[in-house]
């Protein structure tokens, strides 16, 4: 049954293994608006619906495997948001690979399973998971074993194993359908040697450049006609996701002058009350805004404000209360001890599984973990030097096969706290045992530096935050700005009269989540995209962490190619720059009638003489002239020894001299370079660059902003 402990321990692990979504949380702002009938799906994949129902119950089930790996009882709003992403992503691509498999008849038979699950060559996973703790080896016996108790497992192991199953079955289909891409790869013979030699010819060249940035802006005109042309040429690489832009004002919740009077006030009160306290842990659990700190701190390392107190005064004495950092402080010197600043011991770790950072491969549960480490108690108590070599070959510490369980010397109080005390009370050359979250250690004291003074103090923070009247007043003024913005102008008019920052977002796509200055605001994104908010909308108020927020509607763009209008300043640069390149060509066209070499060229250019020693088609960019990809392909179909005709590059006009041409040679392997380009090819489909493809040819309708 040990196996079951470490699948349990690995079940976070095995959610990305398994692909299955992790979670989300339902949202109150969709409770308010609850979509109907074939609305209530999150997305429809190629005609196949995902009810929201289903993606829901993914996550919720999946959330708790995430709070589980990473010991956490809740997650932040950034994480759960970065969980329903890969919920969906998951959820799709599953959706959309399974119609491959079943049109390419991909399938993995009961018999296939059952030999990847138990036959002579396991499924990777099996091999990872099913290991003898003591060799560390596959042990097939162990699985045979965990199949064998399915039946008398409650339903959380049995769902966990039904899992694990699946991840197989499913990693088997997808590494078929990885196959079939990867052996469907042809370069014939004539392709394969065009390519080598475009790709290893290289060239030596001189150029000289004249930049398109010489002619001043204000000699170009852009004709209504130039910027048309552009566009029908180009605007294909313009296409464009469906994004929104907004302005938006924060109204900041802010502790008022009563509501700070009002919580000096209770501060000294809870003070009053601290002195008379007979337990100070208690009192500072019930009454501070942070936890009690058991810590020992020496002179120097406590608040500047209460350290020369705490360290010549009598155990008992307190501080009164004072403000650091917008919250109120106070505090009482509970104890005084003399312990060393720094302490060296040695360690055989005996975790099991669900410690904190217990390997995969540690089964054994806590029960056996102690009677492992009470065993090895008594054998180093006997000889305290078999330590080291034990601790080499048991100790489940990873560092252990390197230092033989020393670590060193190291502050007090820098490991966990059992592990702390206990070396700080026991003597040196001393062995103890003792448990923390990592598991069982079996402690060697090997050194102490000698003891200084050190205090432990109870300190009790009180935040100076906003009053509930103060809440309702802020909501009060943001809700009269809300009122009479009725559109751009307004919403303008009144944040400059009412002092307030108008900011701006700009390109908000439906599951964007981020706008600067804002915690979580996706509720104002699910707004920006409901049906029927358009330019000059403004938003309602919205609640977000200690301010209010009111919005508006500035752009809207669609998906798909921009109308011209709607991009018009960002070509007119782009255009200019070719116009640029039209009168800059015509003067080198001038200019060549009357030069007889590169020499005269370059000087009635104002320009220079260029050398590019090995020019290639792979060649990204020119040194000082950038990506100028038409004077490569305008250098490799030249002949040598000729000044070309000018060349209307990117960013310059060139002329070019090929000096000498470089034949790739041929005599070499050129199976070789033929396997290097199908492991390039084989890369590509490994790291799953085909389900990009496959998504951008399926019919996706994305419903996910109006959920969450």
């Amino acid at each position: 049954m040990a196996v079951i402990g470490s699948i349990r321990k690995q079940s976070g692990l095995l959610v990305i293994i398994i692909g299955v979504a992790l979670a989300a949380f339902i949202l109150g702002d969709f409770l308010k608006r609850r979509p109907q009938g074939r609305d209530m799906n999150i997305a429809v994949i190629d005609g196949e619906e995902i009810p929201y129902s289903y993606f829901n119950q993914k996550v919720e089930k999946n959330i708790e495997y995430t709070k589980s790996q990473q010991k956490k009882q809740n997650l932040t709003a950034d994480e759960v948001f970065r969980i329903r992403q890969q919920t969906y992503d998951q959820i799709v691509d599953e959706i959309i690979l399974k119609k491959e498999y079943e049109e390419l008849g991909i399938v993995v038979s009961p018999e296939e399973l059952f030999d990847q699950l138990q036959g002579d060559n396991p499924h990777k996973y099996i091999l990872q998971y099913f290991k003898d703790p003591k060799t560390n080896q596959y042990d097939p016996e162990l699985v045979r074993n965990y199949i064998k108790q399915l039946d008398q497992m409650d339903a959380t192991n049995r769902a966990r194993w039904d899992d694990f199953v699946k991840a197989i079955k499913e990693d088997r289909l997808q590494t078929k359908y990885k196959d079939l891409i990867s052996k469907a790869y042809f370069m014939p013979d004539t392709f394969l040697v065009k390519d080598y030699v475009d790709r290893k010819t290289t060239a030596k060249v001189r150029l000289v450049g004249a930049r398109y940035n010489t002619i001043a802006d204000s000699t170009i005109t852009v004709a209504d006609a130039d910027m048309e042309k552009y566009y029908e040429e180009y605007k294909q690489n313009y296409e464009q996701p469906e994004s929104r832009d907004i302005d938006y004002v924060i109204f900041d919740v802010k502790p008022s002058s009563k509501d700070r009077q009002d919580i000096k006030k209770e501060v000294f009160e809870i003070f009053e009350d601290f002195k008379k306290a007979d337990n100070a842990p208690l009192f500072v659990a019930r009454e501070s805004d942070e936890r009690y700190d058991s810590t020992y701190y020496k002179e120097g390392q406590l608040p500047v404000q209460i350290d020369s107190i705490m360290f010549n005064s009598p155990v008992g004495t307190f501080v009164e209360p004072y403000v650091e950092n917008n919250a109120w402080h106070m505090a009482k010197l509970e104890k005084i001890v003399f312990r060393p600043d720094s302490m060296k011991a040695s360690h055989i770790l005996i975790a099991y599984s669900g410690a904190r950072n217990a390997g995969q491969d540690v089964t054994r549960i806590k029960i056996d973990a102690k009677a492992i480490a009470d065993s090895l108690l008594e054998v180093v108590k006997a000889n305290p030097k078999k330590l080291e070599q034990i601790a080499k070959e048991m100790s489940d510490d990873p560092s252990a096969k390197q230092n033989s369980g020393d670590l060193g010397w190291f502050a007090d109080g820098q490991m966990v706290p059992q592990f702390n005390e206990a070396v700080f009370k026991t003597p040196v050359g001393g062995v103890t045992l003792v448990e923390s979250d990592f598991g069982f250690h079996i402690i060697k004291v090997t050194g102490k530096l000698k003891p200084t003074k050190k205090v432990r103090v109870a300190q009790i923070t009180i935040n100076i935050t906003p009053s509930q009247q103060t809440y309702q007043d802020v909501f009060a003024k943001a809700s009269e700005f809300q009122g009479k913005a009725t559109n751009l102008e307004a919403f303008d008019t009144l944040a400059t009269s009412m002092g307030l920052n108008k900011r701006t977002a700009q390109r908000l796509q439906p599951m964007s989540d981020r706008i600067a200055g804002l915690d979580n605001p996706r509720s104002i994104i699910q707004w920006l995209y409901t049906d029927g908010i358009d330019v000059g909308a403004v938003s309602q108020v919205y609640t977000l962490t200690d301010m209010y927020v009111v919005a508006a509607v500035t752009k809207v763009r669609k998906a798909g190619i921009p109308p011209l209008d709607e991009i018009r300043d960002m070509l007119e640069p782009l255009v200019k720059k070719e116009l640029k390149g039209d009168v800059m060509i015509s003067k080198m066209k001038e200019v060549a009638k009357n030069s007889k070499n590169l020499n005269q060229i370059a000087s009635k250019l104002n320009s220079k003489i260029d050398t590019v020693p090995n020019l290639t088609f792979m060649t990204r960019n020119i040194a000082g002239f950038g990506n100028e990809a038409t004077v490569l392909g305008k250098a490799f179909a030249m002949k040598t020894k000729v000044i070309s005709k000018p060349v209307k590059g990117n960013n310059a006009g060139f002329f070019v001299v090929v000096d000498e041409l470089k034949k790739a040679d041929l005599s070499g392997n050129t199976k070789l370079y033929e396997k290097q380009l199908l492991m390039n090819f084989v890369s590509k489909v490994n790291n799953n660059s085909y389900v990009k493809v496959l998504k951008d040819n399926s019919d996706i309708t994305d419903n996910r902003v109006r959920f969450y």
